[in-house]
């Protein structure tokens, strides 16, 4: 509890000194009315300290960047004396300062309405933080803590149209087509005869000595599936930081909902605090829902990453790397990643895609068949 007690008191002294001195009450009864102001004051608040409340509902746990979100906010306490109307810190959506609100009680209990948009992807938990309480006359304030809200809202990115991936075949693909043609006696694995299988699938051998028909199973072709590598590192100083993680989440979110609805899978790993890896069939909510929660922690750089992901090829058709930054490192991991087969689609994620310092970079990158495209953060 913090106090501004020194004007009052002082007061109240020079007060109480000329009536004792001069034997005035008209000194004396103003300077005991200050005291009994100033305990009230300290007992009103500690009252409502005590007894303050907060409840905090919002309209929705998930929406899309740009959405509007209501939060129903209900505060109070159960001091029968009178206090100053609560201000409340109040935390809305992701990557937002905390906002004050004031609230005035009628019966020590008010209800409001506050309504935010949701401006940057990611995941937070909107509610009250903190409650500040204040007598009357503003001589004593008391801050209580607020616990946070269990449930949390989920920013998801959204998502625009991009030009379709075109995938190179890819060695496991190339390989599991040619496997059955090559050798028709290594089956990838024996099951039961079913009706209008093929009797040149039938294994008389094994079927024979285990009194059953059986017949041979051959791997299926394996369709070539897409690798988003995303630079969870933490872009760039002196850029609008916030604004550029919304682009690059919503451009890797862009990449999967581009190819929903197609055989070929994609594969989006997570570098940083909590490493994880997203696919096309979890869902696409859920993916959405996991990217919302990249906190851009990565410490180890993103060229190293890149030189990681070119050990995880054989199954690759198509590589999409999303990044804000561009250096001289990149260029031989993106290219060795070229040359292994996959075609190769770099996302630059930058409010200033023509900087001279990137030009000669773009250049090399194009000439190794690399295709080159920017992406312009937008700021609702």
């Amino acid at each position: 509890m913090r106090t501004r007690l020194a004007l009052p008191l002082g007061a109240a002294a020079v007060l109480a000194v000329t009536g004792f001195s001069t034997g005035s009450p008209a000194f004396l009864v103003p300077a005991v009315l200050i005291l009994l102001l100033i305990l009230l004051g300290g007992i009103s608040v500690a009252w409502a300290r005590r007894t303050v409340y907060v409840n905090v509902g919002a309209d929705s746990q998930s929406a899309h960047r740009g959405d509007e979100i209501h939060l129903a906010i209900t505060a109070g306490h159960r001091c029968p004396l009178p206090v100053a109307p609560l201000s409340l810190e109040v935390r809305t959506g992701p990557g937002e300062d905390s906002q004050e609100l004031c609230v005035a009680q009628t019966r020590g209990r008010a209800s409001t309405t506050l309504g935010f948009v949701a401006r940057h992807v990611g995941f937070s938990h909107p509610g009250v933080r903190a409650c500040r309480v204040e007598d009357l006359f503003g001589m004593f304030t008391a801050v209580v803590p607020m616990q946070e809200a269990e449930a949390g809202l989920s920013v998801l990115p959204n998502t625009f149209d991009l030009e379709p991936l075109t995938f190179a075949p890819c060695e496991a693909s190339l390989g599991a087509i040619s496997s059955p043609t090559e050798d028709a006696s290594d089956p990838a694995d024996i099951r039961s005869w079913r009706r209008g299988d093929a009797l040149k699938k039938v294994h008389w051998k094994l079927s024979a000595r285990r009194r059953t028909l059986l017949v041979r199973r051959f791997e299926e072709p394996t369709q070539p599936e897409a690798l988003v590598l995303l630079d969870c590192t933490r872009p760039d100083p002196g850029i609008d930081e916030a604004f550029t993680r919304d682009a690059m989440v919503e451009t890797a979110a862009s990449v999967m909902a581009a190819q929903e609805g197609s055989n070929n899978d994609v594969r989006l790993p997570l570098w940083g605090r909590h490493p994880s890896e997203l696919t096309l069939r979890m869902g696409l909510h859920l993916a959405y829902e996991r990217l919302a929660q990249v906190d851009f922690s990565a410490t180890e750089g993103f060229d190293r990453q890149l030189l990681d992901a070119t050990r995880r090829l054989r199954q690759v058709g198509a590589t999409v790397v999303i990044t804000s930054r561009l250096s001289g490192r990149m260029l031989e991991p993106l290219i060795s990643m070229r040359r292994a087969g996959p075609t190769l689609r770099l996302y630059l994620v930058s409010d200033t895609p023509n900087r001279e310092d990137w030009q000669p970079l773009i250049t090399r990158l194009q000439q190794a068949e690399i295709q080159v495209c920017s992406v312009t953060p937008i700021r609702e």
